[in-house]
């Protein structure tokens, strides 16, 4: 497990770059779109198309980094009442039902990503083809169901002492 929790934290270190590279994209094109307007009369052509595939990169990777750091929500009301083992077995549930839903997800963006490469699915300002940003997508949801699938081993193994 030491190999693997370093390996994860290089890879969310590389992603993080490139999300904030693709987060400064698109504070550069609106912050531009806008003083283009303001100043020269001229949008910069294609910004919501920029920034909305900009985004993709950056949430692909954030989705990854909120779970590998658990800081996704929980509600202590319920939660803190359980004792520890009944927690931990209700975190191995309600991981285990993620982990069914983000697969589904997973497999459903792998499909509409073969689909827009099999078509050559383009955007409809700029022409850019949206294939590998579906896939960029999918990488983050497959990085997503294995920090999952982590913490559901780890909750189980909380669960299983006494």
């Amino acid at each position: 497990m030491a190999f693997y929790s370093k390996l994860s934290h290089v890879v969310i270190r590389v992603l993080l770059v490139v999300a904030s590279v693709a987060l400064m994209v698109m504070m550069v094109i609106v912050v531009g779109n806008s003083l283009g307007r303001a100043f020269f009369k001229t949008p910069i052509f294609g910004t919501i198309e920029i920034a909305g595939l900009a985004g993709v990169i950056v949430v692909a990777a954030a989705i990854g980094f909120a779970e590998r750091e658990q800081k996704n929500i929980v509600v202590d009301v319920v939660a803190n009442r359980f004792t520890p083992r009944i927690r931990a077995l209700a975190d191995v549930f309600t991981l285990f039902l993620s982990l069914g839903a983000v697969a589904f997800l997973l497999w459903a963006i792998f499909n509409d990503a073969l689909n827009s490469l099999t078509i050559r699915e383009t955007t409809l300002t700029t022409g850019t083809f949206t294939a590998p940003f579906k896939f960029t997508w999918a990488i983050g949801i497959i990085i997503l169901c294995l920090f999952l699938l982590q913490h559901m081993i780890e909750a189980f193994r909380r669960g299983g002492k006494r």
